[in-house]
Order: structure tokens, then C-alpha cells, then sequence
């Protein structure tokens, strides 16, 4: 049976039970693994809607001239950031194409999240499929930056957040991670538009296409958003940022709009 998060009430102690263990996780550096995959992975959809912070995703990661293009758009705004989720054949083809593309990325503070290896939908692969899909995933993540990395964060092919991808979740402590917006028009006016709404606390999915069937240029799109965002008093920031500040805000009722939402949506606990 498939469900969906976003549907399900999460309280206090329990957002705080998994959110909260897999953030010490990261401050010691140590994979965190739950003790049972029946508990409640955090989804999260947006980020807090009291802060000006953004975050700009972009999907599977392909062509590595389109990564160094997206880099060089922020670089005149030293705070922004965005989070790559790529699949594993990316992190593989890009390093072979351009050495090093990775490790520049990290170095310019951006963040990986994880977006399975072949691209898979996961309603297809079990629990302990997705499990060893990451741990390879992982391993090539390693193999490229040099460097052991934790992750924190993982998108599923399609969107699909199938039980398995949750209980992977879970089980490998990742965020699963969706999105509240995305910018991808059939022209650049159209893109625009769409980013006039953007509010506190999104999450734009973006690709890294380059010249796709539909004829959308995911960069072109960005090199229009992030200055106009900038011009907006918004920040780009990585999704570990977002989720900070949507932790910070589920424990303090600052900013707090009462029933925008359930579980990791809402911006007050009960």
C-alpha cells in the first residue's frame, strides 16, 4: 500500500524523535541508521514561511557544462547555494567528461542529495533494492569528491514516493525530499510569471536539461530567476539551510501561520 506523508498528522515528539536524530547525525559525522524502518521518515515539501530563504534543486545532473554554467550565475551572490540531486550514471559520466566537476561544486558550497543510481522509479524496486541502489550511489559519491560525504537528502525518480523510498528513508536517515514549485515553462515569460509567485520557503525543482524534445533550458531559465530573486531580498540557499530554518520554526511558534498545513508542511505544532 502506497501513502503519502504529506497526508499523515506528525506531532512534536515525533518530528522531533526522527528530525532531530538524524540532525545529530549529521553533527557527528556517523551514518544514522533507525532502529526500525516502521518509523516515520521526515518528508518535506517547503521550507518555513517566515524566513526570505529559497531553495533551488535541480534534478539528475547531467551535462557537466550546464553545472559549471549554474555555479557561475551565483557566484556574484556569495550566500547562494543550490542542492544538486543526481543520479549515480551522472556522477559518473560527468567526472569522466570533466574531471573534477564535482569536487569543484562542493567546493563552491553547493549540496548533493541522492536521486537513485539508474534513474529508476521506486515503486519497482523494494526496500532492500533502494537500500543497496543508495549504498552504490554512495560509494560513487565518495569515488568523485575523494571523499567520504554524508547526504542528507533524497528525491525519488518521478516523484514517487512510494512506501519503499520512505522506508529507505528511514532506514538510511534521509529527508525525502519534494517540492512546492517549479519554474520549467515552454518559454521564458511563462518562467517568469511562475517565479513572480515564488513566496518564503520554497522549493523549486529544476532539471539540468540541455536542449530537450519540449525545448526548455533549465539554465537559461535560472540565469533570469536567481538575479531576479536576488533583486526580491530572497536568498538561494541549500536545502540544508531550508530544513534548518523549518526545524527552528516546528519548535518555536515565531512566524507561526496556524493551519497552512499537516505534518513537516505546517509552520506551528499543535
Amino acid at each position: 500500500m502506497l501513502y503519502n506523508t504529506r497526508m499523515l498528522p506528525m506531532n512534536r515528539r515525533d518530528f522531533l524523535k526522527v528530525g532531530g536524530a538524524a540532525l545529530l547525525a549529521t553533527a557527528i559525522g556517523r551514518p544514522f541508521i533507525l532502529d526500525s524502518v516502521d518509523a516515520q521518515a521526515p518528508v518535506v515539501y517547503r521550507g518555513s514561511a517566515f524566513y526570505p530563504r529559497i531553495a533551488m534543486t535541480y534534478d539528475d545532473c547531467f551535462h557537466p557544462e550546464v553545472l559549471e554554467q549554474l555555479m557561475a550565475l551565483v557566484r556574484p551572490y556569495p550566500e547562494f547555494h543550490f542542492t544538486f540531486f543526481a543520479v549515480g550514471e551522472a556522477l559518473e559520466i560527468n567526472e569522466s567528461v570533466s574531471p573534477g566537476i564535482w569536487k569543484r561544486l562542493q567546493k563552491a558550497g553547493h549540496e548533493m542529495g541522492y536521486h537513485t543510481y539508474h534513474h529508476v522509479d521506486p515503486i519497482v524496486m523494494s526496500t532492500k533494492a533502494l537500500v543497496a541502489d543508495f549504498d552504490q550511489w554512495s560509494l560513487k559519491l565518495a569515488e568523485v569528491l575523494g571523499v567520504e560525504s554524508r547526504v542528507h537528502f533524497a528525491r525519488p525518480p518521478g516523484n514517487d514516493l512510494s512506501l519503499s523510498f520512505q522506508e529507505l528513508c528511514a532506514e538510511r536517515g534521509l529527508v525525502a525530499t519534494q517540492f512546492s514549485t517549479g519554474l520549467e515553462a515552454p518559454n521564458l515569460d511563462e518562467s517568469m510569471r511562475l517565479a513572480s509567485r515564488i513566496v518564503n520557503g520554497d522549493i523549486v525543482q529544476m532539471h539540468t536539461y540541455q536542449d530537450p524534445p519540449n525545448g526548455r533550458f533549465d539554465v537559461d531559465i535560472s540565469a533570469k530567476v536567481v538575479p531576479y530573486l536576488a533583486q526580491r531580498g530572497y536568498t538561494l540557499v541549500t536545502m540544508s539551510q531550508l530544513y534548518d530554518d523549518l526545524m527552528r520554526e516546528q519548535t518555536d511558534s515565531k512566524g507561526c501561520n496556524i493551519g497552512t498545513g499537516t505534518a513537516l508542511t505546517r509552520t506551528c505544532l499543535d
